[in-house]
């Protein structure tokens, strides 16, 4: 059936066009009452109908697609997100890699594109298109994207570019910002829960001169200070002390700090230092760091990192 213009709207309108339910409401509101206030009704049925329309033919333009990241010196990390269409709704995926609150992961991110996404989406794939090729090398961490657009067009960008503040990373953070402030407020959460059980006086077994890294250690809760023991103290605000340093000296560290990284928890024992009258600061023990290997309300294995 051939498109017909009608001469009031000038919708076209046909067998399988969404302006035909347009073109019907029209015709039945000056078959029902001509009056001027119809006009109002009609008018919102077509901004909505337009709307409508305009939006979905914008996501229509943004074609299926995988963007392939990976940086790093020696060791590199891949990074991946792919946008595709999944129940009629165009979506973002996060795929790599898996960001963790301690050893606990969400794994793949999930994100509608609404317009502010598609937006940077397509500023991003624009950047990449004048970017293509090769950059300039500035260290020895190398970045290499390729994106791969509907199986059809590929980029490749290798070096240090100029991304103009779009780069993966912003990329990541834009599409999935609720996701990225979620994961910070579990990492919080998990600090909180792992400092209240840390609090206390412990005793180190496995401590040695010669402590290499990757070594463990155990510590035991105590009520008992023995002079003979090795004894840890963490304390309120992050405080610590050694009540015995002959072996591993920690004699002036008076903090510590708990790291929830991607993957781990770690404990970061501050330096100690002498500040003489002038002023001027004699470092005398470098801390210690250690990573959470398991922990219990009366038992912790620590492993060893440096010092």
């Amino acid at each position: 059936m051939p498109k017909r213009i009608n001469s009031i709207t000038g919708i076209k309108h046909g067998k399988n066009n969404i302006n035909h339910l347009v073109y019907t409401v029209v015709k039945w509101h000056f078959k029902k009452n001509s009056k001027m206030r119809h006009f109002k009704y009609i008018f919102i049925v077509l901004i909505l109908t337009s709307c409508s329309i305009s939006n979905n033919e914008k996501k229509s333009e943004l074609k299926n697609m995988d963007i392939l990241f990976q940086t790093g010196c020696e060791s590199r990390v891949d990074y991946s997100i792919s946008i595709l269409t999944e129940n009629g709704q165009l979506i973002a995926k996060k795929i790599r890699p898996n960001y963790y609150y301690g050893t606990k992961t969400d794994s793949i991110w999930t994100v509608i594109i609404d317009s502010n996404r598609l937006k940077i989406i397509k500023e991003f794939i624009q950047k990449a298109k004048e970017l293509n090729g090769d950059c300039p090398i500035r260290s020895t961490s190398v970045d290499d994207y390729k994106i791969l657009i509907h199986n059809d067009t590929t980029y490749k960008i290798h070096g240090h570019c100029d991304w103009d503040s779009l780069d993966y990373f912003s990329l990541e953070r834009l599409l999935f910002s609720e996701h990225f402030n979620d994961l910070e407020k579990k990492r919080i959460s998990l600090k909180d829960s792992i400092n209240k059980l840390l609090i206390g006086q412990w005793i180190v077994d496995g401590l040695h001169k010669g402590l290499k890294q990757n070594d463990s250690i155990t510590l035991w809760r105590t009520d008992d200070l023995k002079r003979d023991a090795i004894i840890w103290s963490f304390g309120d605000s992050l405080k610590f002390r050694s009540l015995e340093n002959k072996i591993f000296d920690l004699k002036l560290s008076n903090s510590y700090d708990l790291l929830v990284k991607n993957g781990s928890v770690d404990i970061e024992i501050s330096s100690g230092a002498l500040i003489d009258k002038k002023g001027n600061m004699t470092i005398e023990n470098y801390g210690a760091y250690f990573s959470i290997l398991e922990m219990e309300s009366k038992k912790i294995i620590l492993k060893y990192w440096w010092r």
